[in-house]
């Protein structure tokens, strides 16, 4: 599981143009740089695994031992996935937030701990559980651009994925949201016995509800384009400032 690293909540403010050499000058810059790409390699790397140990599933068949044995491999390799991208956006937002305030980077990232298909049942559960990706999320869109244009490709990119990203937090609990679903009332069935309440989606709000899911399920991979973006626009500064 990844250390704590920085606040919770990101800025993704970014370094004003007179401070924007401190890339370049400063060689804690590039290491922090080369652990950011690492940290997206692995993230990238652990989405991949996660998705072949979920086909693996289906291929399991009607051997229930064998699609049990998979199941809790799926949801291993899942949790993993998900620390690493957690992992990947907290660095992501640290080290714009650093840039921002004109500090240096920090002496370390998070550090992952690989544990495969044999993790421990109670930190994939606890993985499962956890609202660090929520916590994560960094504020919508930067006001200054590292010395470049605010339409500069690089800066556009962090802006859209961190709009994006305040779309998935917004939609967190949709799954609880009275405004979209209604408990409906004891009916009877076909045989007449009593039929117990249910839970349905309100009349008029069906494509809102699948709005707000779609949003809440790409939070993963809104989180992994954040890291990228702010990678490739940490980069591109490093390159236009560069003697």
């Amino acid at each position: 599981m990844s250390s704590a690293v920085g606040e919770s909540q990101c800025r993704a403010a970014l370094l004003p143009r007179k401070d924007c050499r401190m890339l370049t000058d400063d060689a804690g810059w590039d290491r922090s740089l080369a652990r950011l790409r690492a940290l997206g390699q692995l993230s990238a790397t652990a989405t991949t695994r996660a998705a072949s140990a979920r086909e693996a599933i289906v291929s399991a068949g009607a051997d229930r031992e064998v699609r049990d044995l998979r199941l809790a491999a799926y949801s291993a390799r899942q949790a993993q996935s998900k620390s690493c991208d957690v992992a990947y956006l907290r660095a992501a937002g640290l080290l714009l937030r650093r840039a921002a305030s004109g500090r240096r980077p920090p002496m370390l990232l998070p550090r992952l701990r690989s544990v495969g298909a044999a993790a421990p049942l109670w930190w994939v559960k606890a993985l499962h559980r956890s609202g660090s990706v929520w916590r994560s999320i960094p504020q919508a869109g930067p006001k200054r651009a590292l010395g470049l244009p605010l339409d500069h490709p690089a800066v556009a990119a962090v802006t859209t994925w961190a709009k994006l990203l305040g779309r998935s937090r917004r939609a967190k609990d949709v799954r609880g949201s009275s405004a979209l679903y209604e408990i409906t009332e004891y009916g009877r069935a076909a045989d007449g016995s009593r039929a117990p309440a249910g839970l349905r989606i309100r009349p008029g709000m069906e494509d809102e509800t699948r709005r707000l899911h779609s949003d809440r399920h790409k939070v993963w991979e809104r989180a992994r384009a954040y890291g990228d973006a702010a990678q490739a626009l940490l980069a591109e500064c490093a390159v236009a400032r560069a003697p």
